[in-house]
């Protein structure tokens, strides 16, 4: 970690009355966001959904990098998808169910040592860890 704890983040939300919202930070480019077409939105837009599904696979990804470089693993891809349910519960709608689906290729001699950081990255994921939602993740270990 090259910063000293805690960390602070901040964006900024635009909209200027109709079409998308502009979600902003810093130097980075912005985001068209708003609803998603199942809450009347538009197809094209960023959702708090899938921008929900997007932060934990981004972050379960940083994470085990993260853990393959300090072990020295040889991560020759990573490629992943997620999907998540939004239902009713008695408590109101909410995600009852996330998948991480996650492809990395390594050489042959680490599958096994690659397999057991994807589970070390997934306990690890602060994203991850900050949801109630349960996470199931599915990996799929290539040797290169």
């Amino acid at each position: 970690m090259t910063a000293v704890l805690p960390h602070h983040y901040k964006i900024g939300l635009d909209w200027s009355g109709q079409g998308a919202a502009q979600i902003v930070a810093g130097p980075r480019p912005a985001i068209p966001g708003g609803a998603p077409p199942e809450f009347d939105g538009e197809a094209s837009w960023w959702s708090p959904e899938h921008l929900l599904l997007s932060a934990v696979s981004l972050c379960l990804m940083t994470t085990f990098q993260t853990f393959a470089r300090r072990a020295g693993l040889d991560l020759r891809s990573y490629h992943g998808h997620s999907e998540a349910v939004l239902n009713k519960t008695p408590d109101g709608l909410r995600f009852t169910d996330l998948t991480l689906h996650v492809e990395v290729t390594v050489p042959a001699v680490e599958v096994e040592f690659a397999r057991q950081l994807l589970g070390t990255a997934k306990e690890h994921c602060l994203v991850a860890r900050t949801l109630t939602t349960p996470i199931t993740l599915e990996t799929r270990v290539l040797p290169a």
